[in-house]
């Protein structure tokens, strides 16, 4: 799993750099799969099917941890934790900002 966060909101996330030629095969393989789940992701936005989306994720994550077995689908989940308060934090961070640039003080 990678452990980059993509960042869920209502904007389409802008599209990634190119990757570069000297990059592996797993570096490939992940450009393109974050390429692949930005442009679904922006779609499923712009059509307002993000429900759908999610649930086509689930599907194929279910059959990625039954195919791969338990420590896979202890990695997932682990992963998703952990993206899941760091989106939080970012998110609470700068709910705080924006309070304190509202109020005339310096955010922390």
């Amino acid at each position: 799993m990678n452990t980059r966060v993509q960042e869920a909101s209502n904007e389409p996330p802008a599209a990634p750099p190119p990757p570069l030629n000297d990059s592996t095969p797993g570096k490939a393989a992940d450009q393109r799969y974050m390429e692949t789940c930005a442009s679904m992701f922006a779609d499923a936005t712009a059509g307002r099917h993000l429900a759908e989306l999610a649930d086509n994720l689930v599907w194929t994550l279910a059959h990625i941890a039954v195919n791969c077995g338990v420590g896979v689908t202890g990695d997932i989940l682990m992963n998703f934790g952990s993206y899941v308060c760091r989106l939080e934090t970012r998110k609470q961070a700068e709910i705080e900002a924006e309070q304190a640039k509202e109020e005339g003080r310096q955010p922390h």
